[in-house]
């Protein structure tokens, strides 16, 4: 009666999956393989999987039970099936996961396959607590808990990948992947990414992921095949480095990525990450997203139709990093045409948002609107005089320009044809330094930017070697000792519109030339 359920279940699960895979069911207890056995089931399961391919495909059935296995390789038309209760784990004998010509190792493997994947709703645990995967950054030995190279039709749905040694789930130069309703928990060890993703035609919705590393990470190691045409959606993720990030491979670029309906939240404590370990001036919390949304392009390759949508985030050292830069290769590449919108988020510290490029290299045809940043405030006045230094061939990440930026809301350096709308700060705190600092920046609208509780003698704005800015629909509910204040050589600055009844100085003398007013209001004017 047990199995005939069983057997009823997977039917069920398998109609509803489209793929061919599904139309024979190989239940592997009906095979030789015990549950909760204690020893390897490994050779007998990969017989089943060759099996059930060499057949022409179907379910492999994993019914409830823990059970013990090295590298499982998945092949054509195999749909690995794990029931409610089911355990895979991976074996703590490092003999069990053979060496792979050019990949890391990993529980499940499927290389050059069509029309595979992963579903039920078991537990695939890579054993990542146990120290024998603990062999340092560079171990060899640290594996992934599933990874898929060079496939397509890939389905992954509702299982739980945990306590992987490296990073959880690798989609690497894929075609046509459906990623649906998984959750993801991986604070074992170092590097502990959530979801990795190269390739093309994918979808990611409904996941939770709580990791050390990266969270949602895209990446692009092919510079003849961008990562292309994704779409995520409805998830909810933490992590104590980025949440969602495009980069740091960046070889071919990243081209029409919609990301939306995403929960950024406070990561778990663990054993592997405390901010307060690193004592970063500014940074309160111990355990925190590194930055919510980080975007970087600096391998060379292509940025463009980027659109990200309906976020929010809590607990972030720094909510929104954008780096365009050249980290290792001779060519830069471009960036250019990313939306960004409707995001309410929390920052801890004073590495605050920035979008930057480099020296000759404009990131461009950038749109940030509809955003309300709550920043910690605790900016110093002497943050405004640093000198923020390049850095252009670093690893992008939000320290890479100090503990602090002279801005509270965003550092902009390098940029041309940016438009800021309908963003709001709140300061929970004093903050001595600029609500934004433009340098070396072109084509600039700046529209219905605010903040309550604007208490800084700095200007609210700061411009050096600034062309063709345009402010428009300004308002502030506190008096502001000053507006605008310019260092360089800046010009074609336009004031429209806004509201500076409470604006005791607008901009200094030495740039007056240079702006021109209409329909501005003015205390008692």
């Amino acid at each position: 009666m047990q199995k005939t359920l069983f057997s009823i279940l997977v039917l069920l699960v398998c109609i509803s999956h489209p793929s061919k895979a599904t139309s024979f069911i190989y239940n592997v207890t009906d095979y030789g393989v015990k549950a909760n056995s204690g020893r390897s089931e490994t050779a007998s399961l990969q017989k089943i999987i060759d099996l059930c391919s060499t057949n022409g495909g179907g379910t492999v059935c994993i019914p409830t039970g823990t059970y013990i296995s090295g590298t499982l390789f998945l092949k054509n038309n195999v749909m690995l099936f794990l029931d409610r209760g089911a355990v895979l784990r991976g074996s703590s004998d490092l003999n069990e996961y053979p060496e792979l010509r050019t990949h890391r190792k990993g529980l499940i493997h499927a290389e050059n396959v069509h029309n595979t994947g992963i579903c039920g709703s078991g537990v695939i645990d890579a054993n990542g607590n146990d120290t024998v995967f603990h062999g340092g950054a560079k171990s060899p030995d640290r594996i992934y808990a599933a990874n898929f190279e060079g496939c397509s039709q890939i389905d992954i749905r509702n299982v739980s990948l945990i306590n992987a040694s490296y990073w959880t789930l690798r989609i690497s130069d894929c075609d046509h992947v459906q990623i649906r309703g998984i959750t993801i928990r991986s604070t074992s060890y170092f590097n502990n990414d959530g979801i990795d993703l190269d390739g093309r035609n994918i979808t990611v919705s409904d996941c939770i992921i709580d990791c050390i590393d990266d969270a949602i990470c895209l990446k692009s190691y092919y510079k003849e095949r961008p990562c292309e045409n994704i779409a995520i959606s409805n998830c909810i993720v933490s992590s104590n480095c980025n949440a969602i990030k495009l980069g740091t491979a960046s070889r071919g670029g990243f081209k029409n990525i919609a990301i939306s309906n995403c929960v950024i939240k406070r990561p778990e404590q663990n054993d592997y990450f405390d901010y307060k370990k690193y004592t970063i001036p500014g940074v309160t919390a111990n355990y925190t997203n590194n930055s919510g949304i980080a975007l970087e392009m600096v391998d060379g390759g292509t940025m463009e139709q980027i659109v990200i949508n309906n976020i929010t985030m809590f607990n972030t050292l720094t909510p929104i990093f954008i780096r365009y830069g050249q980290r290792h290769s001779p060519l830069v590449g471009t960036m250019k045409g990313i939306v960004i919108s409707n995001i309410t988020a929390t920052s801890n510290s004073l590495m605050s948002c920035s979008i930057t490029g480099i020296p000759d290299q404009y990131a461009e045809n950038i749109k940030l609107s509809h955003i309300i940043l709550n920043c910690p405030g605790g900016g110093r006045k002497e943050h405004t005089l640093r000198t923020i230094p390049e850095v252009e061939n670093s690893y992008p990440e939000n320290k890479i320009f100090g503990a602090n930026l002279p801005a509270y809301g965003f550092f902009i350096r390098h940029v041309r044809h940016l438009t800021l709308e309908d963003i709001q700060f709140n300061l929970d705190n004093k903050d001595d330094r600029h609500a934004l600092y433009l340098d070396d920046c072109r084509d600039i609208t700046i529209d219905k930017v605010k903040t309550i509780s604007h208490l800084s003698e700095s200007a609210y704005i700061r411009t050096n070697n600034v062309e063709n800015l345009m402010i428009r629909g300004f308002s502030t509910e506190n008096t502001l000792p000053s507006f605008l204040e310019n260092s360089g050589k800046s010009s074609g600055i336009k004031l429209i519109g806004n509201d500076f009844s409470k604006v005791s100085q607008l901009y200094n003398e030495e740039i007056g030339q240079e702006v021109k007013e209409a329909g501005n209001l003015f205390e008692n004017k």
